[in-house]
């Protein structure tokens, strides 16, 4: 089984050369200063204890998750040892595959998650490079548009969503519950068109998440774009 002990042989290393990056212990390096998203590089356990996988992610932090080293709406890709054969895994066994990994990240890995200069750009890059951004996860889409001040299409996402979970009609699904949990709470200030208590929803939400995660130290808290004056 992977452990944080092996993921330290490459993320120390990684964090040395690279101060933007902080690693905190476990199997994550984290871009820093750390605002409306969360990037990090990661290492993964396989079903083989020799075995592991390298990977990249993008979380927005406003949006509550089980877990904040989660992605949204699957915004990750993996590195992959050598030739890029997308089904091998790196070998914690060959000295060769780990003095490997540290070029291979900071050749794929870390120019990619510095490249979004705000939640604006990433937002974009999520929406054209990932169907699923514009398929899936309607709870997600909701709350992206209202930090983004895209109020237009979250009005138009809410109609489709409110009569569904305005009563509790399945209280004992775990899924159905959280996305109420997110739903319900912007729906009144929405309809209000109310962007102050929408925004302090929001940054409720990213400070526990941030907290949670214990990544205080690395948070700047920004306004949203949904606070700036609307055009």
């Amino acid at each position: 089984m992977t452990t944080a002990r092996q993921a330290r042989t490459i993320f120390r290393p990684l964090a040395k050369r690279n101060p933007d990056f902080a690693y905190t212990g476990g199997r994550s390096l984290w871009l820093t200063p750390i605002r409306h998203t969360v990037s990090r590089v990661f290492i993964d356990r396989t079903s083989d204890s020799g075995s592991f996988q390298i990977g990249w992610a993008i979380l927005a932090t406003f949006i509550p998750e089980h877990s904040l080293p989660g992605t949204i709406g699957n915004c990750a890709g993996k590195l992959y040892p050598f030739a890029q054969d997308q089904f091998a895994y790196w070998e914690w066994s060959d000295p060769a595959a780990i003095s490997a990994a540290i070029p291979i990240i900071e050749a794929e890995a870390l120019p990619h998650l510095r490249s979004f200069d705000g939640l604006e750009s990433w937002a974009t890059y999520y929406r054209e490079t990932f169907p699923i951004a514009l398929k899936g996860f309607p709870h997600e889409r909701l709350i992206l548009d209202i930090a983004l001040g895209n109020l237009p299409a979250a009005h138009a996402q809410l109609a489709k969503l409110l009569p569904h979970f305005r009563e509790n009609k399945h209280p004992d699904q775990p899924m159905y519950q959280y996305m109420r949990s997110l739903i319900l709470p912007v729906a009144e200030p929405l309809l209000a068109d109310d962007r102050p208590a929408l925004a302090a929803i929001l940054h409720g939400w990213e400070a526990e998440n941030i907290r949670t995660a214990k990544l205080e130290r690395y948070w700047e808290p920004t306004p949203f774009p949904l606070e700036r004056a609307p055009t």
